[in-house]
């Protein structure tokens, strides 16, 4: 019997496949976001798109204490401060609140990610991606927007985001 093939790993085969593939292949929207903020923070040093949408969150959800937190700067906001802004208003911290740290945690992954690179950085910040949109998907809407990824307008919590699979050119 012939064993040669068993020792194929499917990462080697796809990974060689890849290099003459010219068709469009199905791409998670989350995945696509993630692979963008990483690369501009990979590239660039920045998180300017993860800031944007930290500044759109302020705007879009109310709270008196979105003033504050603009006045302070988002470039200085960490997940920990988002905790003390909210203190005082756990209910709005548990229904929104937690988009706004979820988009710290996303910036802080990076962070970690760049010292110590121990982690799987996209797979972490599609996570972060998928729990903001379950909370406020008008927050990844903008994302996506800003980052140029086509994607389905989604506003319900109550419902996932339909059409996250979308064809793209490698």
């Amino acid at each position: 019997m012939n064993y040669s093939l068993s020792r194929l790993k499917i990462s080697k085969v796809v990974n060689e496949l890849e290099k003459y593939e010219e068709f469009p292949r199905l791409e998670n929207v989350y995945r696509l976001a993630a692979k963008a903020i990483y690369s501009e923070f990979d590239s660039l040093g920045t998180t300017a798109a993860l800031q944007d949408s930290m500044a759109f969150f302020l705007r879009e959800c109310k709270n008196p204490m979105n003033r504050v937190i603009f006045d302070d700067g988002v470039d200085n906001l960490t997940s920990a401060s988002v905790v003390n802004y909210y203190l005082n208003d756990s209910d709005f911290f548990s229904k929104k609140g937690n988009v706004l740290q979820s988009l710290c945690f996303a910036q802080e992954a990076l962070q970690h990610h760049a010292v110590f690179n121990d982690v799987c950085i996209l797979d972490v910040l599609e996570k972060h991606f998928r729990s903001i949109d379950c909370y406020v998907p008008a927050v990844m809407n903008d994302l996506f927007m800003i980052l140029d990824i086509p994607f389905t307008k989604h506003e319900s919590t109550n419902t996932a985001r339909p059409n996250t699979e979308i064809l793209y050119l490698k």
